[in-house]
């Protein structure tokens, strides 16, 4: 399973629906890979951060907890079409979430997400959502 900065920040951010669903996951095993374009939104938003060496240091924990996964040439010809597509139904996805709805294509994976534009977004682009609640 992919997860999406939005996970990971409500993870960090200790809010109970995502701290619900990494529990469950942790209990039934599943593998959680961070996909590299995930990690550049968090990369940023580490940098903006009033408290920025508390979360670079998160950050490389993180990265050392869980496999990150590099956007390749497969993820990215299957982004692409996706955006085409898109396009031609006169809708987007901004760069990063194309790239991770083309690495779920491209590997049959599931991304952890709350964001209603890529868990809506059909395709063929799996999602499991969760409340930040």
């Amino acid at each position: 399973m992919l997860l999406d900065s939005s996970f990971v920040i409500d993870l960090f951010e200790g809010l109970r629906g995502a701290r619900e669903v990494a529990e469950e996951l942790d209990q039934t095993g599943e593998v959680l890979k961070l996909p590299a374009p995930s990690m550049f939104e968090l990369w940023v938003g580490a940098g903006r951060a009033l408290r920025s060496r508390e979360e670079t240091a998160r950050l490389e924990a993180l990265a050392l907890a869980y496999e990150v996964v590099a956007f390749d040439a497969g993820d990215a010809r299957q982004a692409g079409a996706l955006q085409v597509i898109l396009s031609k139904e006169g809708r987007s996805l901004g760069t990063v979430d194309v790239q991770l709805a083309g690495m779920c294509l491209a590997r049959d994976e599931v991304v952890l997400t709350r964001d209603r534009l890529l868990s809506g977004l059909g395709h063929g682009v799996r999602t499991r959502t969760y409340n930040r609640a």
